[in-house]
């Protein structure tokens, strides 16, 4: 039987008194009370909780207080990273020390669990066990493992017979793509626990298992948008959401939300069938041909688009050349599906579950590149964007993705949990959304909160949420502890910037002997750069971005104080370095967003010409300076400099609205006032 929920600041102080040294942080305590009126109140929220305020612990503790009372709530990260830290040491801290029982389970996308149909079929392909030969007349004939691929399948094997997790997170040793590939499912490929034969040992049916008996489930962005896509079918019903991150959650639901087509997946989908079909090899032939032709398409379309508006969106019909070619790929697959449907038919009947799990497994892979096909080719909807992106060796791949997610999360998630059941399979996999504007939220639909370090007071009406937005002070004194400065430089346009910005940087390194982040917005300004630096300051450790994989630099800039590291994207966030190992932070420019870039170029013309880049542009490239700005003052000792290499920042009319966004640094343009800061930092100078 339910009971009454608890008070979470009661909570809250057991947990200051548990914590040596622990501090009762007025910011906290105020983001704790926001949570909790809230959920009271059954009202929408988002709340910016700078680094500092513990707000991972702030939106539990209403959690954790209302668990006993039945209430059931869904935490969405932006990262598996995330994840395995609240499911790993946030929530079992809070279990231990608290004396309240709650429970909690983390959920991921099926791939990231070790698939036990594929791991007894990987066993067979190896040679295994007593009844590999039988299963082995159940499949078609395919090359034997050997070398490398063996030794590593071999490893993957015997991990997956002792593991009790089966998450992918937990190897010590991360595999390949291949290997991993081989003991797991991809995003639609799953039969279905009712059609597997190994479903109860199955690692992702007793994940989702445990969620469906969970106080407190968390998940990451991908899923959730699974759930949203499938009616409503991977997550149990839950009373509370909230949203970590949330700056980051609308473009990964724009992103989860779509679908894409490569060659690569014609030619997987030709390797599945002619491994299920071996006597009708003509069918793979088709699908490498339609391959072929789709290659060549996407090429000439990509090359057509960038001519005419240098971009790779494709407004309006598809041009010829592609539609056809994507007619002729949705023949051939569909030829391939009914094959693999037949094969999967006589398949029920053989000794082999191993041969019974692979068509099946085949089937579902060649119904996602029919369904795929089918959305692609079909007439652009409202909010709607087709685009071809280039990748690496002139692999592109045609996208689909809708921008207006307001309508389509209003009234797939907030609006109520849908019907009993859901409306489509419980799967992990994109496809295209939508949806039609709804009204108030249904009495069942879950009460919503946001939360970030930095957030836009208009994010939550993008996600179509009436929300309270509360923005909760930062503990730490940034006034005294940080200084943004700001040097007279010429403009980013200018020939001379690239220069000026080198020689500012090898200021910044020499009075803070090492100890810095430059953080750049393309990878060949920071090539530039550290070669440019490098060569000023020879004596200083300066890593790059590229040199050795990020976790090695990473580790390599927090444990050497004197290093410094130049990075870009994927080190604006989630890196966290405390203390004097990072003493200044130097940012080249206002990290707007590409214009060219086609789910930018499509919001922009949603809005118009006119509004584009104050209400695109500007909070966008806000937002993610003060994701970077964020990395310098971690604790309330830290003290440091920021740089922004950017004289637009103290120049452009559009700076106020940029700056409302960062901390509250003091600011100079003079470079005697940066030098003296430093000075005042007293860092030991370089041995």
């Amino acid at each position: 039987m339910s009971g009454p929920s608890l008070d979470p600041l009661e909570l809250l102080d057991r947990v200051v008194a548990a914590i040596p040294d622990g501090e009762d942080r007025p910011q906290q305590r105020q983001m704790v009370a926001e949570v909790e009126r809230a959920l009271a109140e059954g009202s929408h929220l988002a709340v910016q909780g700078p680094t500092g305020v513990g707000k991972s612990v702030a939106y539990l503790l209403p959690a954790v207080a209302r668990a006993g009372a039945g209430v059931r709530t869904v935490v969405v990260t932006s990262s598996r990273a995330l994840q395995d830290q609240l499911a790993r040491t946030d929530l079992p801290f809070l279990a231990a020390t608290l004396e309240v029982p709650f429970s909690f389970a983390v959920l991921k996308g099926r791939a990231n669990y070790v698939c036990q149909a594929a791991v007894a079929e990987t066993e067979v392909r190896l040679g295994r066990g007593p009844e590999a030969q039988l299963e082995l007349d159940g499949l078609a004939d395919e090359p034997a493992i050997t070398g490398a691929a063996e030794r590593e399948l071999t490893r993957l094997v015997d991990w997956a017979r002792s593991t009790t997790s089966g998450e992918l997170a937990d190897l010590e040793e991360p595999p390949s793509e291949a290997g991993w590939a081989a003991v797991s499912v991809g995003p639609g490929e799953c039969v279905g626990a009712s059609r597997c034969g190994h479903a109860e040992d199955c690692f992702s049916e007793q994940a989702r298992a445990r969620c469906e008996t969970a106080d407190i489930v968390v998940v990451n962005a991908h899923l959730y948008a699974a759930h949203v896509q499938s009616g409503r079918a991977v997550l149990p019903h839950h009373d509370v959401l909230v949203i970590d991150e949330a700056h980051e959650f609308e473009d990964a639901m724009v992103g989860a939300l779509g679908t894409q087509l490569s060659a690569g997946r014609l030619v997987n989908l030709a390797r599945v069938h002619d491994r299920v079909v071996a006597e009708a090899p003509e069918v793979g032939v088709n699908l490498q041909s339609a391959a072929d032709a789709l290659a060549d398409a996407l090429d000439g379309a990509l090359a057509d688009a960038l001519d005419d508006h240098r971009s790779g969106r494709l407004h309006g019909d598809l041009p010829d050349g592609l539609a056809t070619a994507l007619t002729v790929a949705g023949l051939a697959a569909d030829r391939a599906l009914t094959g693999l449907r037949e094969a999967a038919r006589q398949a029920r009947d053989s000794r082999s579950s191993t041969a019974r799990h692979r068509t099946e497994r085949a089937v579902r892979t060649a119904e996602g590149v029919v369904d795929t096909v089918a959305s692609l080719a079909a007439p652009l909807g409202p909010g709607q964007v087709r685009w071809i992106s280039e990748g690496r060796a002139g692999r592109h791949t045609l996208q689909l993705t809708r921008i207006d997610i307001a309508d389509t999360l209003r009234t797939t998630a907030w609006d109520g949990e849908g019907p009993a059941g859901g409306a489509g399979p419980a799967d992990d996999g994109p496809g295209p959304a939508g949806g039609e504007a709804g009204g108030e939220a249904a009495a069942d639909a879950p009460t919503v909160v946001l939360c970030s370090a930095t957030l836009d007071p208009g994010t939550a009406g993008r996600l179509g949420l009436d929300a309270r937005f509360v923005a909760v002070d930062s503990p730490f004194d940034f006034r005294t502890n940080g200084l943004l400065y700001v040097p007279r430089l010429p403009r980013p346009a200018s020939d001379e910037w690239p220069d000026a910005v080198a020689k500012e940087l090898a200021h910044v390194l020499e009075v803070c002997g090492g100890r810095t982040l430059a953080l750049f917005t393309s990878h060949r300004m920071l090539r530039r750069s550290v070669e440019a630096v490098r060569d000023l300051l020879p004596d200083l450790e300066i890593l790059a971005q590229g040199d050795a994989p990020n976790p090695v630099l990473q580790r390599r800039f927090l444990d050497e104080e004197h290093t410094s590291l130049f990075a870009t994207a994927s080190f604006w966030t989630g890196i966290s370095s405390p203390g004097t190992t990072c003493s200044a932070v130097v940012i080249d420019k206002i990290p707007f967003p590409v214009p060219t870039d086609p789910i930018v170029e499509a919001r922009c013309d949603a809005v118009g010409d006119d509004r584009a880049f104050a209400e695109v542009s500007v909070p966008a490239a806000g937002m993610q300076l003060a994701q970077g700005v964020g990395r310098l003052i971690r604790t309330a000792t830290d003290r440091g400099v920021v740089a922004v290499l950017d004289p637009r920042l103290a120049e452009a009319r559009y700076r106020r609205r940029i700056l409302d966004l960062l901390p509250r640094l003091r600011r100079t343009r003079d470079r005697s006032d940066l030098d003296a800061f430093v000075e005042g930092l007293d860092l030991p100078p370089p041995p």
